[in-house]
């Protein structure tokens, strides 16, 4: 029997972002239905994964790649205590050094607005 991780042959196929029904994700990963519903489980716990029931074919599974986060309803004490513990990273890759910059250039827009 090969060694193998049932959950990222799921994931691997659910990165497409389409829905995907459990019979489809069980002949992909070569494993019962059974099997797919307790990774499934499992992987909602880590993973924002959206479930559909249904009848036959109608049930299905689908990973949400983009939840953005609304920086709109943080005030600048928010800002100013997330752009703090970014910068505290001590391995800061140039994506997140850009956040950064964006984030500050938010929190200055939102002083000049207040100070209006």
């Amino acid at each position: 029997m090969r060694s193998r991780n049932i959950q990222a042959d799921i994931l691997d196929l659910l990165y497409d972002g389409k829905v995907h029904t459990y019979n489809q994700i069980a002949e992909h990963v070569e494993v019962c239905k059974k099997t797919v519903y307790r990774h499934i489980q499992a992987l909602t716990y880590r993973y924002n994964i959206e479930t559909f029931h249904g009848g036959i074919d109608r049930g299905g599974v689908r990973l949400i790649l983009n939840q953005s986060v609304s920086l709109e309803k943080l005030n600048t004490n928010d800002l100013q205590l997330i752009i703090k513990e970014l910068e505290s990273l001590q391995n800061s890759n140039p994506r997140i050094m850009s956040f950064i910059k964006s984030l500050c250039t938010l929190k200055n827009l939102k002083e000049k607005e207040s100070a209006s």
